[in-house]
């Protein structure tokens, strides 16, 4: 998970510190919500286990963070090429 998530720090140039904090601005809290996914994609972890990394989130926020992201790769296939290839990456160097 902490892979995943420094992954998608570095990718979308933000600090795994500011991710995992309760910090609110759009490019952090898109980069979290991306990490999620992607989290949630590949290891398959509960919900609550997943929030629980993210200062303690609420399962509700990780269900709304996984939704979004997936509107989001539906409407834009940039977003879904580069979370697609971070996916493949991730799991190719496990």
């Amino acid at each position: 998970v902490d892979k995943i998530i420094s992954e998608v720090a570095n990718i979308y140039n933000v600090k795994v510190e500011d991710m995992k904090s309760p910090k609110r601005s759009s490019s952090i809290s898109n980069a979290r919500k991306i990490a999620m996914y992607v989290i949630q994609d590949i290891t398959g972890l509960p919900y609550e286990t997943i929030g629980q990394e993210f200062d303690g989130r609420d399962h509700s926020t990780v269900v709304y963070a996984i939704k979004n992201v997936k509107e989001l790769m539906e409407r834009d296939s940039s977003v879904r090429s580069l979370i697609q290839d971070l996916i493949k990456n991730i799991k190719a160097n496990q």
